[in-house]
C-alpha cells in the first residue's frame, strides 16, 4: 500500500463520549492531564494515545472498554501534549515510566483498583511495549499494544510513514499536521531524547522472547504508517500473540474497537 497518506478528515472525535479533563501535580511539581471512563469494575486500564494529539482521540475505544466492563479506563496526556503541553520534558530515561506510577497512585486514592492493565495505541502502543519488559512490569497484569511504534532499525515503518511524520536526521521526527487540524494542543516535533525516553529499545524483541509478559499486539490491515505483515513476523517470532484486524486501518482501529474488542482478552 505505498504511497497512501493518513487521512484525519475522515476521522472524528464524537464530543458525547469524550470524558472531562482532569489534572494531578507529579512530586516533580509538573501538572499531567487524563480523563476518566468509569466502569462497574476493580480492574484500572490506562490507555496511551500516539503521535502528535491527545487522550482526546481515545475516547471511542475508552468508553468501549469501560462498557464491555473490562474496567475503569484513564487515558492520560503524555507530557508534552493536550493538556499536558507546558509539563516539562523527560529529565531521565525513566520520565515516562515515573509519570505512569504517580498517575495509578494518583487514581488509587480515589478508587478501588484490583488489578491494571496498560495499552496504548500507535506511540502509546511502543511505551505499553517498553514497559512490559521493564522493572515495573509485574505492576501489571496484562500489556496491549495497538498498532505499537517499534525502533526504525526493525523496519516496520512504509517509506513515507503515511505522509505523517517526517525523519529529522537526528533520530527525531516532525509530524505533517494539516493546519486545519492544529489547535495549538499538538505536539510538533519529536526529539531523540524524547523518542529514547518514551518508546521500545532496539533489543524488544529479544527482552519480549526472553521474558514472555502478557502481551496483546493488534494491528490494521490496512495501516498507512506500518506494515502489518513484518509486525506479524517479528512479534510471531517473539513469541507474542498478535491479531490483524481487517479492513480497518492505523486510526480506524481505535474508532471502531467493536470490530476487535471482544477477542481480546484482558
Amino acid at each position: 500500500m505505498p504511497g497512501q497518506t493518513l487521512d484525519l478528515k475522515s476521522f472524528k472525535i464524537p464530543l458525547g463520549k469524550l470524558s472531562p479533563l482532569e489534572t494531578f501535580r507529579t512530586r516533580q511539581g509538573d501538572v499531567l492531564s487524563y480523563r476518566l471512563y468509569p466502569a462497574w469494575s476493580d480492574n484500572l486500564i490506562v490507555l496511551y494515545h500516539g503521535v502528535g494529539s491527545d487522550s482526546r482521540y481515545m475516547c471511542v475505544l475508552a468508553t468501549a472498554m469501560a462498557q464491555a466492563g473490562l474496567g475503569t479506563v484513564v487515558t492520560p496526556d503524555l507530557r508534552g501534549h493536550g493538556a499536558s503541553l507546558n509539563a516539562a520534558d523527560p529529565q531521565s530515561q525513566h520520565q515516562f515510566e515515573i509519570d505512569l506510577e504517580e498517575l495509578i497512585i494518583h487514581i488509587k486514592m480515589t478508587r478501588a483498583v484490583s488489578r491494571v492493565m496498560l495499552a496504548g495505541h500507535s506511540l502509546g502502543g511502543g511505551f505499553v511495549l517498553r514497559v512490559a519488559v521493564s522493572d515495573i512490569r509485574r505492576q501489571f497484569a496484562r500489556f496491549l499494544a495497538i498498532s505499537p511504534y517499534l525502533p526504525p532499525s526493525l523496519n516496520v515503518f512504509r517509506e513515507d510513514f503515511g505522509g505523517w511524520i517526517s525523519p529529522d536526521g537526528n533520530g527525531g521526527f516532525k509530524v505533517n499536521m494539516p493546519v486545519e487540524f492544529v489547535s495549538g494542543q499538538e505536539k510538533l516535533t519529536y526529539s531523540a531524547a524524547y523518542l529514547a525516553a518514551v518508546t521500545p529499545s532496539k533489543n524488544i524483541l529479544a527482552d519480549l522472547q526472553k521474558l514472555q509478559p502478557p502481551v496483546q499486539v493488534v494491528v490494521a490491515e490496512l495501516d498507512e504508517l506500518i506494515i502489518p505483515q513484518r509486525q506479524v513476523q517479528l512479534f510471531t517470532d517473539a513469541g507474542a500473540n498478535i491479531r490483524v484486524v481487517k479492513d480497518l486501518n492505523h486510526l480506524t482501529i481505535v474508532s471502531k474497537p467493536d470490530v476487535w474488542l471482544p477477542e481480546i482478552s484482558l
